[in-house]
């Protein structure tokens, strides 16, 4: 690993795992960086990327600009690390995401309001923001109940999700497990804690609204109308 984790109790780890889609990643740290005020150490985890990932995140980490880097020498894979996050981060919740997700635009933030939401309901050990695409057209992806301004459902994605430390350590994926992320929402849900989405904060893949527009994710998207540009929030009758 390249680079440590700065100290500080009140600081939030973040990490980004990222796989080869460089102008991905940097839309992510962009709105990152523009979007989020509360305290945080920002990390990035590379499985072996071949597309100039490593040049960049090093040059991103001799900056300044994040905290710490792990580039893998092969690819390892989502579980290999998922189990990661425990050795790279100190802060409880942490919060992960995938290489190509927005955050909002918010006052208080998008991680101020996770943080809140994490402290309120101690009985969630993992909370994502939410995505309009999971919503559209009311399938709900397995939405349960509402609760509060939390959205609980069996299975959040990898859009910065919140995690207990206490979750990482009970229900880290096993290799060869074909949807990690849902593997740990199951068994920490069977340990007895719940699951869900901050239900009035969004995020919002690159390149999807509530299809995939293309397969050419080299092509910057905009955003698709009716979708607010800063919040990422659908209207009314687009959410589950």
């Amino acid at each position: 690993m390249e680079g440590e984790a700065l100290s500080g109790a009140s600081t939030t780890d973040l990490v980004v795992m990222t796989c080869e889609r460089l102008p991905l990643l940097k839309r992510t740290l962009a709105h990152i960086w523009e979007c989020t005020t509360t305290p945080y150490r920002l990390h990035v985890v590379d499985d072996a990327s071949r597309e100039g990932n490593a040049a960049y995140v090093r040059g991103l980490h001799r900056k300044g600009k994040i905290a710490s880097v792990l580039l893998r020498k092969r690819r390892v894979g989502i579980s290999a690390n998922l189990r990661t996050l425990a050795g790279l981060t100190t802060s409880d919740p942490l919060v992960f995401t995938d290489d190509d997700i927005l955050c909002p635009r918010l006052d208080p933030d998008w991680l101020a309001r996770g943080l809140e939401a994490m402290q309120r309901f101690p009985q969630i050990g993992m909370l994502a923001l939410n995505s309009p695409h999971c919503n559209v057209g009311g399938s709900k992806r397995g939405v349960l109940v509402p609760s509060g301004p939390v959205t609980m459902c069996r299975n959040v994605p990898g859009s910065f999700v919140f995690m207990r430390r206490a979750v990482l350590a009970k229900c880290a994926p096993p290799d060869g497990i074909q949807s990690p992320v849902k593997h740990m929402c199951d068994q920490a849900t069977a340990l007895g804690w719940r699951v869900g989405y901050l239900a009035d904060v969004y995020c919002q893949h690159i390149g999807l609204v509530s299809v995939r527009l293309h397969n050419d994710l080299s092509r910057e998207i905009a955003l698709v109308a009716p979708i607010n540009s800063d919040t990422l929030e659908p209207p009314d009758e687009y959410k589950g």
